[in-house]
């Protein structure tokens, strides 16, 4: 007769368990998705100016922003006068000076998704390869004026209107891609949740996509809005010799992050995280070092 003998884990037995939940040596694959805040530093860009034939910004009088508004939609070159229109005035009735540039740009609050690589030296050590992308949105406001001097013709009477402020919104959109090489570590020794450092070299190619002026108003039942294209002045002499110099660039940075770090499994491992950035973006013409900031979640899968 044979007895059944109870078993008893020993001690390697219950280390060997608790190793499951260790992170594994070798390539570890990850996607990575969160939202970014950039600085606003580079925003001027798209504030209607442009640049010089020197790459220095435009004088008020030489701005896109005053060519088109003036000039292509205001009339100015013996044209219809959409602006007159828009505002139901007489042409010589509404202004804009350099006081109704775009003022307060910044960018909004966006996306940031990204492909992360892992090679596990061992249990805290790693070197990982971030490759990180993001479309920023700018926006802004300029102000157009009347003088209040009179009323448009589509208005039937001849009293006298009110001089006025309306403003208009002004946009662009940017894209940024960061290719990122560094060294992640965990801290601590707890089998599942431990704290997570990381650094490294941070490359950020950016390109300034689109920049437009919406000029809407409710005055005639909004018929007369329109958008100007401010991006397509820079396909004109003799903005098209800088839009690749100031318009497109790739700038060198550092990254870091800190958060936390949990193992699910062997195969599965779980960040959460604060990653911000001290980054040249190479837009315009000058560009400088600026902290960007970035929080989000990054799965690891290990394919090893």
């Amino acid at each position: 007769m044979i007895n059944a003998q109870e078993y008893e884990p020993n001690v390697q037995d219950t280390a060997n368990q608790s190793s499951n939940y260790v992170v594994g040596k070798g390539f570890h694959l990850g996607l990575y998705v969160g939202a970014y805040w950039a600085n606003r530093s580079t925003a001027y860009i798209y504030d209607g100016y442009g640049f010089d034939q020197n790459g220095q910004r435009n004088t008020f009088a030489n701005s896109i922003l005053r060519e088109q508004l003036v000039n292509v939609y205001g009339g100015g070159n013996g044209g219809t006068d959409l602006i007159a229109q828009l505002l139901n005035v007489a042409s010589t009735d509404w202004y804009f000076r350099e006081t109704d540039m775009p003022f307060n740009l910044r960018y909004t609050t966006t996306y940031l998704l990204g492909l992360n690589m892992r090679y596990q030296i061992n249990k805290k050590a790693g070197i990982t390869l971030n490759i990180n992308a993001s479309k920023l949105i700018v926006n802004g406001k300029f102000t157009i004026g009347t003088t209040g001097n009179s009323l448009g013709s589509g208005s039937g009477t001849g009293l006298v209107n009110q001089a006025k402020i309306y403003q208009f919104t002004i946009t662009g959109a940017e894209q940024r891609l960061m290719f990122q090489l560094g060294y992640q570590r965990i801290i601590g020794k707890h089998e599942k949740l431990n704290l997570m450092v990381e650094g490294g070299l941070n490359v950020t190619l950016s390109k300034a996509q689109k920049n437009q002026a919406f000029l809407n108003s409710d005055l005639n039942g909004g018929a007369n809005n329109f958008t100007i294209d401010l991006m397509s002045a820079y396909n004109q002499p003799p903005y098209n010799f800088y839009s690749a110099k100031y318009l497109i660039g790739a700038g060198v940075g550092a990254f870091g992050g800190i958060g936390l770090h949990l193992t699910i499994n062997p195969r599965y491992t779980i960040q959460l995280l604060y990653t911000p950035s001290y980054d040249r973006i190479n837009l315009g013409y000058t560009p400088n070092f600026k902290l960007q900031h970035g929080v989000g979640l990054r799965v690891y899968y290990n394919v090893s």
